[in-house]
């Protein structure tokens, strides 16, 4: 199995703050309604290591041996460590920043925000629940567009997205990890929605009670981020572990169930 080493000499120091508000809006005979909101800031920081790791393994064609993240004193954990991708020149070829030597860009994959939201209405026999979540201030590395979708691919007659006829790039270009493929991993997401309802009975009938529902995951997700999914597993690269980095992954699936709970 995949093992995690320690890092020597190392202080890695978490700070931030944590809010939490519920609020009961409505009570009454018939309408009640309650809601509730936490969140959380962190700044996470690698205050003393000893030496730097290289981690954060790109894979796909042509990506043998490249890296994107470097875990260092005075940067955050999942600092992007890659080259500063500037545009194409007038042949299609990419240009950078740094001689095109990779450097620190200033993100992160740790979201800086998390947050959630929880509401609750209750009408007569109906009631409805819904739990939205967040993260956000922090980069997504799509080495799945890094991988497949980039002129390169034309040459050995493979798929690509549109877009990629228009972007400038030459057949020829060399897609080495860059800030091109660097992107806000910002989301909000209607984690789950349910709805029931409490079927009214006399009394005297074969059921005592009977209540049907219908509940959602993963319902939708507002995001910019242009990959399937801005949740990304992490993984480990020699024993150092990588977050963020989106190569093929399985989007978290959507599923809708109904129910009914009867009691005699």
């Amino acid at each position: 199995g995949t093992q995690n080493r320690n890092l020597p000499d190392s202080k890695i120091v978490n700070q931030g703050v944590e809010f939490s508000l519920g609020y009961d809006i409505i009570q009454s005979d018939d309408l009640t309604w309650s809601a509730s909101l936490n969140m959380a800031y962190n700044d996470n920081m690698v205050e003393s290591l000893t030496g730097e790791y290289i981690t954060g393994a790109i894979n796909g064609q042509g990506l043998s041996g490249a890296f994107s993240q470097n875990i260092k004193e005075g940067y955050p954990l999942f600092s992007w460590y890659i080259r500063d991708f500037t545009g194409f020149d007038s042949d299609g070829q990419p240009t950078y920043t740094n001689d095109g030597d990779p450097l620190f860009v200033d993100k992160s994959a740790l979201p800086t925000l998390t947050a959630g939201f929880t509401t609750n209405v209750s009408y007569k026999n109906w009631n409805l629940n819904a739990f939205f979540n967040g993260q956000f201030g922090h980069y997504l590395y799509n080495a799945t567009k890094n991988a497949f979708f980039t002129a390169g691919s034309f040459a050995s007659a493979r798929n690509v997205l549109a877009e990629t006829l228009t972007s400038g790039e030459s057949t020829s270009a060399s897609a080495d990890p860059s800030t091109r493929f660097l992107e806000s991993g910002d989301f909000v997401r209607l984690q789950n929605l349910s709805l029931s309802y409490n079927v009214p009975l006399s009394g005297d009938g074969f059921f005592d009670a009977l209540v049907l529902t219908a509940t959602g995951q993963n319902v939708f997700v507002i995001t910019d981020y242009s990959g399937l999914d801005p949740e990304v597993s992490s993984r480990t690269d020699n024993g150092l572990p990588a977050i963020g980095i989106d190569y093929g992954a399985f989007p978290n699936p959507r599923t809708f169930t109904f129910g009914l709970n009867a009691k005699f």
